[in-house]
């Protein structure tokens, strides 16, 4: 079983080729582009993996196995929403899919919120990834029945879901 922890600034490699991977691998799950992202400075990776996060608090988690990242995700919270978290850039590597490394990640999203005293994780989907809907929805998350556009451009939209903590 992979080892799930969190990150930090130092890690920023090691998160930024996961990451790097992830838009590779399924580049309609993400807000996002290899593109846009395969460029960011060192600086930007670094502020991601330590948790420094676009105007609000986040925390990163990788998943190891073997020396290997096989997963990660982010774990974001804002002062405009409190008591809500969101779960952002999550991935697990295909070969690592199936062997309870998502949820793992998910575990220690949630913990992270709670700690933090937030009730209510939430999260986003596209709505051709139904394997990762699939995936959610066994984890106990449940649409809100908001939708919107994946990414400026896009015909994709995004499901949002949720759970309360």
């Amino acid at each position: 079983m992979a080892r799930i922890r969190l990150i930090g600034d130092e890690d920023w490699t090691a998160f930024r080729d996961i990451r790097l991977r992830s838009l590779l691998d399924t580049p309609d799950a993400f807000g996002s582009t290899y593109g846009e992202e395969s460029t960011a400075s060192e600086n930007a990776w670094r502020d991601w993996a330590a948790g420094r996060w676009r105007n609000g608090t986040a925390a990163v988690f990788l998943a190891e196995d073997e020396g290997r990242a096989v997963g990660t995700a982010t774990g974001a919270a804002y002062d405009a929403a409190p008591g809500e978290a969101h779960v952002y850039a999550m991935w697990v590597a295909p070969d690592a899919r199936g062997a309870g490394v998502g949820r793992a990640l998910l575990d220690a999203v949630a913990r992270w919120a709670r700690d933090r005293g937030d009730s209510r994780l939430q999260l986003q989907v596209t709505e051709t990834n139904d394997p990762a809907r699939a995936f959610y929805g066994a984890c106990g998350f449940i649409e809100t029945g908001e939708r919107v556009p994946l990414r400026e451009g896009s015909e994709l939209e995004v499901h949002v879901l949720a759970v309360d903590l």
